[in-house]
């Protein structure tokens, strides 16, 4: 009777053990379909989120999908501070897909890529039982590549440079090693895209040349040099040379849009990280210092601020980076304007006549640095392309 027992309770411990492994297999291959539902249904809702922003940016007018402030949303908590833009797409009231429901967000950075943006979808079943995160980058066109070869100056100017009397500006060229005013000089001090062809030879000559850029020794305590274009070209309409020069094919609407998109977000001159990208349109002088060495500015002075005339920059107030002023090629916009103290470059759509007051400029390595984005070489900034590498999957 013993042994019987023993055996009957051994074929039902085998049974028992047989019959869990079955249910174990079952519920294995249940969790690894809903894993791959989950997935699917994620990986639908990252096309979708990329079909929207395709939409978006396809149209005969390109709108910003970020610019859309009723889609505005919270950042996960892995992106946190004023830097970081995030929007919800279509799918961010939970749309239902087959019984899962569906989420898309995208994120971008304000200061070091705007003209990227990074797609999160995620799914997760009706019942609470599966999730799935998926995410993928884009290169959108809402910013073109700052041109390599910008001349290297303190002052880039669409027109001539004078000095009235009494004023005492100081014009200094980027030296070898980063000093202020002294060591060798490693680049121009002023460089003009136009000088007049006042005797119509169709060339410029180095005595147009010199009496275009009135800029003496004094003016020039660094030695630097004084160069302009050697072609004689046309100004009327505004041929918008240093523009070109500077920003290559990003729109003044771009530039705007980016200074907007900061300032809305919550960047400023105080925040942390600080904001990096200004643009203008107000007539008043500028009083406010802003940038430092490790975290440059762009201040764009717009056509609608220079107006009348070009706001200028207080003296005692100095700016790290780049300025730039939109005269639109009219020099008596410009007449007697004076700039404070610039660590960079000034960039001026036009020319200054008489310029007035104690104003230093002085070109430095890092002038570009806020505005010229990372565009991979060969990569095409009117169209959006994936960014290689970038797709996950998984929680962020």
């Amino acid at each position: 009777m013993l042994l019987v027992l023993g055996l009957v309770l051994l074929a039902t411990l085998a049974s028992a053990w047989s019959s869990r492994a079955v249910l174990m297999d079952l519920l294995t291959s249940q969790t690894r379909g809903q894993a791959l539902q989950a997935r699917s249904a994620a990986q639908a809702a990252l096309a979708t989120a990329q079909a929207d922003v395709l939409q978006a940016l396809g149209q005969t007018v390109p709108y910003d999908l970020f610019a859309n402030q009723t889609i505005r949303t919270a950042c996960p908590n892995d992106l946190q501070g004023p830097r970081w833009q995030c929007i919800g797409q279509q799918m961010a009231a939970s749309t239902q897909w087959d019984g899962w429901q569906l989420q898309a967000l995208a994120v971008r950075d304000l200061l070091s890529s705007p003209h990227v943006w990074q797609l999160r979808a995620s799914s997760r079943a009706a019942s609470g039982q599966g999730q799935a995160f998926v995410r993928e980058s884009v290169f959108a066109p809402v910013i073109a590549p700052a041109p390599a070869d910008t001349p290297m100056a303190a002052l880039l100017l669409n027109g001539c440079f004078s000095a009235a009397a009494g004023s005492h500006w100081q014009l200094c060229p980027a030296s070898a090693e980063d000093q202020a005013c002294s060591g060798d000089p490693a680049s121009l001090a002023v460089y003009s895209h136009f000088v007049p062809d006042l005797d119509g030879h169709g060339t410029v000559s180095t005595v147009e040349r010199s009496a275009c850029l009135a800029v003496g020794p004094a003016l020039l305590p660094a030695g630097g040099k004084v160069a302009s274009t050697g072609q004689v070209v046309g100004r009327s309409p505004c041929n918008r040379s240093t523009w070109r020069s500077v920003f290559g094919d990003t729109t003044p609407t771009q530039l705007k849009a980016w200074s907007d998109a900061q300032a809305s977000n919550g960047l400023h001159a105080m925040s942390q990280p600080t904001r990096s990208i200004y643009w203008v349109d107000s007539p008043a002088d500028w009083t406010q210092s802003l940038g430092t060495p490790q975290a440059p500015v762009l201040l764009v002075f717009s056509s609608q601020a220079c107006a009348v005339r070009c706001p200028r920059i207080a003296a005692g107030v100095q700016i790290h980076g780049t300025v730039f002023l939109d005269a639109d090629c009219r020099d008596e916009r410009l007449l007697n304007w004076q700039a404070g103290t610039i660590d960079g470059l000034l960039a001026i759509e036009g020319g200054i006549q008489d310029a007035s007051g104690h104003s230093l400029v002085r070109a430095r390595t890092y002038a570009r640095q806020a505005f010229a984005l990372s565009w991979p070489e060969g990569m095409d900034s009117r169209r959006v392309q994936r960014v290689m590498g970038s797709h996950r999957e998984g929680p962020p």
